[in-house]
């Protein structure tokens, strides 16, 4: 079941007794722990979900380029001279790098390889000309930290992609969110649907396009959600509430149980065995559902001209 951050944060509250209330403090510490447990899942359950493209421009005689924002790896980049597109060819040897750039000519003008560094990557030849870069990654989302919004209604049209609000305020910021109609009188309630644009502060774009019912005045809810499969999104509320316990409260018990249930899905089931088939449940059992699939059977992609980085699944997962 997808889930969003207000839906997390409501569990937890749920979990610690505190549901409907607002304490400054324990939210504040929520958000905290929130973050930390995310980035620990994403990081076991990389390259699931976190494809995307961005566009970058070359200049003229400049060689070296800073990555998208939170890059994780690339799978290709293109550079699109004209009407042609060239793919790139990874180079990943310091000694091969420094051979081509001691060439004393150049022996094309078109971008052919590019070269990673800690914080930028290369590009060879040099270009020489603005042209456009197509990269094809892989990032880590940032942190979950926005209430699901809900002002005004909505009106949706069967197989259309357009969603029009009224006594709304949408915003450029809301594009990646997921969108949800919460009325149950139309029968594409409870699906959520990804936001790809907004065009303009009443209007917004999903995909896929709208499998409901053609219907107005609708209630609704855009909210984040977390970038990994929707099963496991329950354990991130387990997560920071073992976190509340074992910080904020100091109850061991309970802080245990609960980091158990982040881990195995079971709050008495310690173990923290990958692999187990017994464990179902948790981040353990998330993890043995997907470690059989390399990145791109989970997630479907652009066809791929020269692939940067195609890994298998493959991590350790330890106990923290």
């Amino acid at each position: 079941m997808k889930l969003t951050y207000t839906d997390i944060k409501n569990q937890f509250l749920r979990n610690i007794g505190l549901q409907g209330q607002t304490n400054t403090n324990v939210l504040a510490d929520f958000d905290l722990n929130l973050g930390s447990r995310y980035q620990m899942v994403l990081a076991r359950m990389k390259d699931y979900m976190t494809q995307t493209t961005v566009s970058k421009t070359t200049v003229a005689s400049q060689q070296y380029y800073n990555y998208p924002a939170g890059i994780v790896n690339i799978e290709s980049v293109v550079v699109t001279i004209g009407s042609v597109r060239y793919p790139t060819t990874v180079v990943n040897s310091q000694y091969q790098w420094d051979w081509l750039n001691s060439l004393q000519v150049q022996p094309t003008a078109i971008p052919q390889f590019i070269f990673p560094r800690k914080l930028d990557f290369g590009i060879y030849p040099i270009p020489q000309d603005a042209y456009t870069m197509t990269f094809n990654y892989h990032y880590r989302d940032r942190n979950l930290s926005v209430e699901d919004y809900t002002d005004g209604t909505v009106a949706v049209t069967n197989n259309s992609t357009l969603v029009t609000g009224t006594g709304v305020t949408f915003t450029e910021a809301m594009e990646g969110r997921w969108l949800e109609i919460t009325s149950t009188s139309n029968t594409g309630q409870g699906y959520f649907y990804l936001i790809t644009d907004v065009p303009t502060s009443s209007t917004l774009t999903i995909s896929p396009s709208y499998e409901g019912a053609t219907g107005s005045t609708l209630t609704y809810r855009i909210g984040e959600c977390p970038a990994f499969p929707d099963e496991g999104h329950i354990i991130l509320a387990d997560g920071v509430t073992a976190d509340f316990y074992q910080g904020v409260r100091a109850d061991i018990e309970k802080a245990t149980w609960f980091n158990n249930r982040f881990w195995t899905g079971d709050g008495q089931n310690s173990s923290r065995k990958i692999g187990d088939s017994t464990i179902t449940g948790g981040l353990i059992g998330l993890y043995n559902s997907y470690e059989d699939r390399n990145s791109e059977r989970v997630v479907e992609r652009k066809k791929k001209v020269y692939p940067f980085l195609d890994q298998t699944w493959g991590m350790t997962l330890t106990n923290s």
